[in-house]
């Protein structure tokens, strides 16, 4: 835990010292994400959780990014475990961009999730991850060989709140979530602190073993130049299902 809250200081502090260094530079962008996700479980402790989600902006309905998650997970009493692959595509990060390019990432990922119910209505629970990312070589135009790495760290903390609302079988919850990520590694000069992430989400289940979720996303994301950044207003559908 207070490697955590450690690194939620960090990453605070990096972000005050970026901004008071230089002038900001914000893009407010508008985007819609759409997501399936799945969970086959093998038993009671151990299941594999995929996740497939395409990112657009609303201006010109033009593509941002596609990626796809496999993740392994174990579950102790209240700690769970997983580690996975990740693998996505960038599209340009501007809506009115005249770029074509498309930047693959792969992804290794682990995964720590701790749990505490407050209450028989409310959960709390911490999330670490840690991505070692493989982002392919280009300078804008096209796609150069071999692939630049670099690490990020990133914390979680949500609240998932219980509520009967339609009926006692299909249970609702509503989520409150934020999340920081920081940067690592020799190809990050200026934009330690990544990004912010606020996540307001309402869950509704449809059956035992399928549900959907509606979210707003706030994002705040630091770029490489250390003095730009994105500020993205985000709507997310996702349906999920278990077998």
């Amino acid at each position: 835990m207070k490697a955590m809250y450690f690194l939620i200081i960090t990453a605070f502090l990096l972000q005050s010292f970026a901004m008071e260094a230089q002038s900001k530079q914000v893009s407010r962008q508008n985007l819609y994400w759409l997501r399936y996700s799945s969970q086959i479980a093998f038993s009671p402790k151990l299941a594999l959780q995929g996740e497939i989600e395409n990112r657009s902006f609303f201006k010109h309905n033009r593509q941002h990014h596609f990626i796809f998650h496999s993740r392994l997970h174990y579950k102790f009493s209240k700690a769970e475990v997983a580690g996975g692959f990740t693998y996505s595509l960038q599209s340009p990060q501007d809506p009115e961009s005249l770029s074509q390019l498309i930047v693959p990432e792969l992804r290794t990922v682990q995964e720590l999730h701790y749990q505490t119910r407050v209450s028989n209505k409310l959960i709390i629970t911490h999330r670490f991850r840690v991505d070692e990312r493989f982002i392919r070589k280009n300078d804008g135009i096209k796609l150069q060989e071999g692939y630049d790495f670099n690490w990020r760290m990133r914390y979680r903390l949500m609240a998932s709140l219980n509520l009967l609302i339609l009926s006692e079988d299909l249970p609702t919850q509503i989520k409150l979530a934020n999340e920081i990520m920081v940067n690592a590694g020799k190809n990050i000069v200026y934009n330690r602190f990544d990004q912010n992430r606020v996540i307001v989400a309402f869950e509704q289940n449809l059956g035992s073993k399928t549900s959907i979720e509606f979210s707003y996303i706030y994002w705040y994301q630091q770029r490489s130049s250390g003095y730009q950044y994105y500020q993205r207003d985000i709507s997310r559908i996702t349906l999920s299902q278990k077998f």
